[in-house]
């Protein structure tokens, strides 16, 4: 009788147990649905070539004057080395980052912006007229670029531009 409870307790356990891992295998497996997923747009397009960006991040950084603020946003595309910087420096009284940005030197009460794509090959210098940035809440921005003439600092030569830049971004706290 001992030996039949025994039995059966080791094949209920073993059940279990294989009822246990199934379970646990549904609920911690990889799922493909989400990877290389972003939650950035980008529309642009530099001298021929589609920049894609995989992540977005930005961060407070030392301004040039006490009554400035400035903040970086990095936009890369890891796996092919492309980064993206869009800083912009603003009157520290601003409540949030919407407005127009200009590329051109100013004070400290001006909102300015400065941008270059870095990819392995070259260097492009995004400037021109301004840069349009929309803080639409919850870490998401949007970026339009106007009036925008880009230099290949390494060809010294001027290259085209189109598109713009939207998404979710990463604070990160320094």
């Amino acid at each position: 009788m001992v030996y039949i409870f025994i039995y059966l307790t080791k094949k209920i356990m073993r059940k279990f147990t294989l009822f246990f891992l199934l379970v646990l295998g549904f609920l911690t497996s990889c799922s493909s649905d989400s990877d290389n997923r972003t939650d950035l747009y980008s529309s642009i397009v530099i001298d021929g070539f589609s920049f894609e960006p995989t992540k977005g991040v930005y961060f407070s950084q030392k301004a040039s004057f006490d009554s400035q603020k400035s903040v970086r946003f990095l936009v890369t595309n890891e796996k092919k080395s492309e980064n993206l910087y869009i800083d912009l420096s603003f009157p520290s009284t601003q409540k949030n980052l919407t407005g127009i940005y200009s590329f051109g030197p100013g004070s400290a009460n001006e909102l300015l912006g400065f941008c270059e794509l870095v990819t392995p090959k070259t260097r492009y210098y995004i400037g021109g007229n301004s840069i349009k940035v929309t803080d639409l809440g919850n870490n998401n921005f949007k970026f339009e670029f106007m009036g925008t003439q880009v230099l290949d600092v390494v060809k010294n030569y001027q290259v085209n531009f189109a598109g713009g830049l939207e998404g979710k971004f990463e604070l990160q706290v320094k």
